[in-house]
């Protein structure tokens, strides 16, 4: 059965995301945004699917609040994180409790955006939301890593019940990354197709730097070296104009 992107791969995201290193990626964005003057604070999850970046910055310490755009999503974040506040909207311009230190998307999710001025629109509706000084930091993938997203443009396996078969094809004529997800499980098969837009680095920064931010730096993972466009996968970090406030809430690394 065909579905709509990020509805019934709900039910099975996270057995099949088991090994994804959501610790490592948050431990390194903690600690890139703090090389930028970051000192702690109320953290936002960006596209926080599940909320498998979220548990990490909760065991952390910090205060964090979860924005998605699929509800079926949020609703395994919620079950597994019932403390913490998630929130159901565009990340464009969905109305966010509060201000914030730092808004952190992992796993490409920025990669979702796919029109023309869609990544500037959220960058600059993120940057109202941050304190002065704070920090965004995401990892994207670029036009070398959606072109071959994996070796043989298919992924397929168990994943304890779950029995996956994704199948990536690039689209040159539009560059879009396209990934037809079949699934098969106790709870039934679908198939969910997904798409990506790449974002190289020079785009990065004159988008972040149209968007209002005083610092915009594109690097690699795990050295935090400047990024080139040969990277499969870069991370931003950008600084939003403004002094960082002195926070103690949460643990920042050293």
């Amino acid at each position: 059965m065909q579905r709509a992107p990020f509805t019934a791969i709900a039910q099975v995201y996270d057995a099949i995301m088991q090994d994804v290193p959501y610790d490592d990626w948050v431990a390194f964005a903690l600690r890139e945004a703090t090389a930028r003057g970051w000192r702690g604070g109320r953290v936002l999850d960006v596209g926080c699917g599940t909320g498998n970046a979220t548990v990490p910055l909760v065991e952390r310490g910090f205060e964090v609040v979860g924005l998605d755009a699929s509800a079926d999503m949020l609703a395994a974040a919620r079950t597994k994180l019932p403390d913490v506040p998630f929130v159901l909207g565009d990340v464009r311009d969905a109305p966010l409790p509060g201000t914030f230190s730092l808004a952190v998307s992992v796993f490409d999710a920025l990669n979702n955006l796919l029109g023309d001025g869609d990544l500037e629109r959220a960058a600059t509706h993120l940057r109202a939301s941050l304190d002065p000084g704070g920090v965004l930091a995401f990892d994207v993938n670029t036009t070398r890593g959606l072109e071959a997203l994996w070796e043989t443009d298919v992924a397929e396996g168990w994943a304890g019940e779950v029995h996956y078969r994704w199948v990536h094809r690039w689209d040159a004529a539009v560059r879009r990354a396209v990934v037809d997800a079949w699934c098969a499980s106790p709870h039934g098969t679908f198939v969910e197709r997904h798409e990506e837009r790449p974002y190289d680095p020079d785009e990065l920064r004159s988008v972040l730097t149209a968007a209002g931010y005083a610092r915009v730096d594109v690097v690699a993972y795990p050295d935090g070296r400047p990024a080139s466009a040969a990277v499969p996968r870069v991370w931003v970090f950008a600084v939003a104009p403004g002094r960082a406030p002195v926070r103690t809430r949460g643990r920042t690394p050293a």
